[in-house]
């Protein structure tokens, strides 16, 4: 990775959930020393996430081998039925390769059934551009070797990297080859990085790419929920277009300025509900889940269910114990 785009997504990371003023950021979980003037007035405008909590950025729905989590409220764990997609998508358009066509084919798949399936689907700027990054990186940086100068995204490779094991051996070409979870890890044997460092312009590149292949429709709305207007996805109901702006808004906000998203939220819904009993002027029916673990004191209880032990479930690795 170029200094320049590593600095750009560590930025943006620092934004999200770190302490803006101080440039100080928790590798945990929140933590009352990090926010404003050191932590002081974290009780009044939020404390930030830390790279654990993964701050208050919703990188929307779609994922190349996650569920959305309004879905089942697991986006974490590996589903061996979506990989599967994948590698059949490898079959069809990548000769057996993870390549940027095969990555494309798939993305454009995987939109179309999560918003069929997801009413409350989110797919909006800038997190979309996240997703379909996500896309490109699986050849960009786990290709054996740079992609684009003879590096190739090959089974061994990614199904390592994904932690996705093979029902049966040398059954590559297989096209209802099923896989299960094993550990994540770098290949063994065999496999070297870029050599030349992936730059913004071509991760920017790489998103477009995606983009002009898919033309999905930027906004949030679920198949039965959905305006379709040129690019823009826009809900049709009221409580839709009140997720929609609810997601919008938290998904884009630093983490040590929530309350304020929260505060606006209680009492634009106290006056809704009012007016018309029920009816939630700015929230969903589910809400993301970092609104709940934004908090130090409720930290322990948020990791439990998303993150620290879910991702130690999800991945097979060690990493996310706590020592």
């Amino acid at each position: 990775m170029g200094d320049d785009l590593s600095s750009l997504l560590a930025i943006g990371g620092a934004l999200d959930g770190g302490d803006v003023l101080s440039q100080k950021m928790s590798i945990g979980g929140p933590d009352d020393r990090v926010g404003v003037l050191n932590g002081a007035l974290n009780s009044l405008l939020g404390t930030p996430s830390g790279i654990s909590g993964h701050g208050k950025f919703n990188e929307g729905d779609a994922s190349a081998t996650r569920d959305d989590f309004y879905l089942a409220g697991d986006n974490i764990s590996f589903k061996p039925e979506l990989f599967k997609q994948l590698h059949q998508q490898a079959l069809a358009k990548g000769n057996g390769t993870y390549s940027v066509d095969a990555i494309k084919e798939h993305f454009k798949n995987r939109y179309a059934a999560s918003k069929a399936a997801n009413k409350q689907f989110y797919f909006n700027v800038p997190s979309a551009a996240v997703v379909m990054g996500a896309y490109y990186f699986i050849p960009g940086f786990f290709s054996n070797g740079t992609i684009g100068a003879g590096g190739v995204a090959n089974e061994a490779s990614i199904t390592s990297f994904y932690g996705a094991k093979p029902a049966r051996d040398n059954a590559w070409n297989d096209i209802d080859l099923d896989y299960t979870h094993v550990p994540e890890r770098i290949p063994e044997a065999g496999w070297y990085r870029r050599s030349t460092p992936m730059t913004v312009l071509e991760a920017v590149g790489g998103i477009l790419d995606v983009y002009l292949y898919a033309l999905p429709a930027l906004g949030g709305s679920g198949a039965d929920d959905s305006w379709v207007v040129g690019p823009l996805d826009l809900p049709t109901s009221a409580q839709g277009l009140s997720c929609f702006l609810y997601n919008a808004i938290y998904a884009n906000f630093p983490a040590e300025l929530y309350n304020t998203v929260s505060l606006l939220e209680k009492i634009v819904n106290t006056l809704s509900s009012t007016i018309v009993p029920g009816y939630k002027a700015l929230g969903c029916e589910v809400n993301f889940p970092d609104a709940e673990g934004s908090k130090a004191a409720k930290w322990e209880d948020y990791v439990t269910k998303y993150v620290g032990p879910a991702k130690l479930n999800a991945t097979g690795s060690g990493w996310y114990q706590k020592s």
